[in-house]
């Protein structure tokens, strides 16, 4: 009977010896002392480290022996993280592809509470939160400026304006679909955050379109127009359109009295719902412009043709492909540069969402969102 007792105390005292090893396992940490992130909850702990074992856990990025990493919260881009941990996005795409592969065909699918590998030794912190005074949540209603108009002379055509300095332009097209119009320049004007606003003729008379004039009008602080012609034609091929495509069936590329009709009705609409005249900016609609297009422009004041270096696509859905309002945020956030255009819609279908990351976002990264004028001015 003893030689069954020895084996059973020899088991125990194994499994014993089993579960020490096992406790000294590092896995990543959640630090309660952390300040909380958007949704309250705290902020995992940008120093914690993991050491793998033999395989990668699905909850755990194994890439070297110990690594930091990084829990995502709301706003994070890959540029804005690579930036805090004094990397760059090509690296964090190289630590973190395996395990997240659309980091790579699509940086812009960063999702929150993704545990990202930040740095190849355990225990880096991240640079420090820049303080109010040089990037503010809450600028100033003097930050930005809108309607101080660039002269007409010379003509060009701008995607960006680099000369700006650390500005970036939020610029909303009124062409179409106008569902959420309302509620993004009303949160436009609680962030005092200054835009220009390309609006149509045709749906600067609709009842929705109507308001946001209105609302221009008594933020001319904040809000600037340009021309987006009347009936949104493609002045360059002919046809296109909206609402309707009847005025835009030219039969072919439309003449220089058609341009000019399409600018100068629109005007007159938007100066008596405003009391700006958008001249000298326009936006050609889909962006589709020749010489002979921005001649006849130019005939009648508008010089200035506003394109753009970011398009956030965001008047397809989700349901046909579109992006998602966590990828509009990221890549506009994460692509903005000194001088920035970023091209919107009063309807864009995730705009709405989109925009209370990316104010937030582009501010932390330093940027004042401006308009056009604001850009241009003195240059």
């Amino acid at each position: 009977m003893s030689f069954p007792r020895r084996r059973l105390a020899g088991t125990l005292l194994v499994l014993a010896v089993l579960l020490v090893a096992c406790s000294g396992d590092a896995s990543p940490s959640v630090d309660a002392t952390q300040p909380p992130g958007q949704d309250g909850t705290p902020t995992p702990s940008a120093s914690a480290t993991v050491t793998p074992r033999g395989s990668a856990s699905p909850q755990t990025p194994a890439a070297t022996p110990a690594v930091t990493v990084y829990s995502v919260i709301g706003g994070d881009t890959l540029a804005s993280i690579a930036w805090r941990f004094g990397t760059s996005v090509e690296q964090l795409q190289a630590w973190n592809g395996a395990r997240y592969p659309s980091l790579v065909s699509d940086p812009g699918t960063l999702i929150v509470g993704w545990q990202l590998i930040v740095a190849g030794e355990p225990g880096v912190t991240p640079l420090p939160t820049p303080t109010p005074t040089s990037r503010p949540t809450s600028p100033p209603g003097t930050a930005c400026h809108a309607g101080n108009r660039a002269a007409a002379a010379p003509s060009a055509v701008y995607r960006s304006i680099p000369t700006a300095g650390a500005e970036v332009a939020l610029t909303f097209d009124m062409g179409g679909r106008l569902d959420p119009a309302i509620q993004i320049m009303n949160l436009l004007v609680a962030n005092k955050v200054c835009a220009t606003i390309f609006p149509t003729g045709a749906m600067s008379q609709s009842a929705i379109g109507k308001q946001v004039l209105a609302i221009i009008k008594a933020h001319s602080e904040l809000f600037e127009v340009g021309n987006h012609t009347m009936h949104h034609c493609d002045l360059a091929r002919g046809g296109q359109g909206s609402p309707t495509t009847a005025p835009c069936a030219t039969g072919g590329p439309p003449t220089a009295a058609f341009i000019r009709k399409e600018l100068t009705d629109a005007a007159a609409i938007l100066r008596a719902g405003t009391g700006q005249d958008p001249a000298p900016y326009w936006r050609p609609p889909y962006g589709a412009y020749n010489q002979a297009v921005l001649n006849a422009a130019a005939s009648v004041g508008y010089t200035k043709t506003m394109m753009w270096d970011i398009d956030t696509i965001d008047w397809k859905p989700i349901s046909e492909g579109g992006p998602s309002a966590q990828q509009i945020a990221n890549k506009v956030v994460g692509g903005a540069v000194n001088g920035s255009v970023v091209l919107m819609h009063l309807g864009g279908y995730e705009t709405f969402d989109a925009l209370k990351t990316m104010i937030p976002g582009l501010r932390y990264r330093g940027f004042t969102l401006t308009s056009i004028s604001d850009q241009l001015d003195g240059r």
